[in-house]
């Protein structure tokens, strides 16, 4: 088990000029929702060095390693995360220009919608799809992060990404898998991305958000939750892709309540915190709603959320 004391007296890691160490750090002020959980060490690296240094210690010390973006998507299923929690930092890795007059050059640590924003300052668009989803460039792409048929994978050119051991690769399009809300890119840590976007057109860009943002509004984004926490299935008979908040609905559990964690009355597929939730109590509605929607359409759900803890966990790095 690995606790505090033992990060604070590794001299090799107090040694990382340009890096903050926060031991037993409150994760509910980084997660969007909100879960009782703790980590043994969160590190915050102000430099592509102090980066490289912290994810190569880690690797060599064994130390469980997670990757933290803007935690809108993170679940955190136990009340301590025994481990390093890494967090970059935006002052550095938030950066955002042009690589030339079509694509931008983006820092993992930068906002989705200043993203946006700044394509539309350079006439630039492609990104509307992204229009309310909270989280930051590198998170996006990890999990290919999108709306509808579109995911940020599709506008990726280039992506610098920091391997588990510590190695700077090029990836490039073609170079790595991804699909509906996952990509490779999350076998590694994304440090900067290139998105190749089109020239704008203001009424067709404009119309596109306003579409975007109109089927959002349904979405309870006010409220602590994780967004969408399954993946949209396909009819096992139809084959074509069903919503999973539908199919929620549909077997009665719109509204259901389970100490502090709800099914959204908004959208069945977001679950909220009502103040005190914890990780074990989001554990046992997921189970619950993937059985019932089971039992009721023949259909499993697959997990969209990130899970870390507990036995649905699947994004820790080693």
């Amino acid at each position: 088990m690995m606790t505090q004391d033992c990060f604070l007296t590794d001299r090799d890691l107090l040694a990382i000029d340009n890096l903050t160490l926060i031991p037993q750090a409150n994760l509910a002020k980084r997660t969007s929702m909100k879960t009782r959980s703790r980590a043994a060490m969160l590190a915050i690296p102000h430099d592509i060095r102090a980066l490289y240094r912290i994810v190569r210690l880690t690797h060599l010390r064994g130390w469980p390693l997670l990757v933290l973006g803007g935690g809108t998507n993170t679940i955190f299923a136990t009340a301590q995360f025994e481990g390093i929690v890494l967090i970059l930092d935006e002052a550095f890795f938030g950066h955002i220009e042009l690589a030339d007059e079509n694509t931008l050059r983006v820092g993992a640590a930068a906002q989705l919608s200043d993203a946006i924003k700044f394509g539309k300052r350079h006439h630039l668009m492609g990104l509307e799809f992204c229009t309310m989803i909270p989280g930051t460039v590198g998170g996006a792409l990890a999990g290919n992060a999108g709306a509808g048929n579109w995911g940020l994978c599709d506008f990726l050119e280039r992506a610098i990404l920091l391997t588990r051991d510590g190695e700077f690769i090029d990836v490039h399009r073609g170079d790595f898998r991804y699909s509906y809300r996952h990509s490779q890119l999350a076998e590694g840590i994304v440090v900067e991305a290139e998105l190749l976007l089109e020239p704008l057109d203001f009424e067709t860009s404009r119309q596109r958000q306003k579409d975007y943002t109109a089927k959002k509004k349904c979405q309870p984004y006010k409220i602590p939750s994780s967004g969408c926490v399954f993946k949209n299935p396909k009819d096992p008979v139809s084959g074509q892709t069903v919503s999973a908040g539908m199919l929620i609905d549909k077997a009665g559990l719109k509204g259901y309540a389970l100490n502090d964690v709800e099914v959204s009355e908004a959208h069945a597929n977001f679950l909220i915190n009502r103040g005190k939730a914890s990780g074990e109590d989001f554990l046992a509605m997921i189970s619950l709603i993937q059985d019932v929607v089971h039992e009721r359409f023949g259909i499993l759900l697959e997990i969209e959320a990130r899970i870390v803890g507990g036995p649905l966990t699947s994004c820790v790095l080693r």
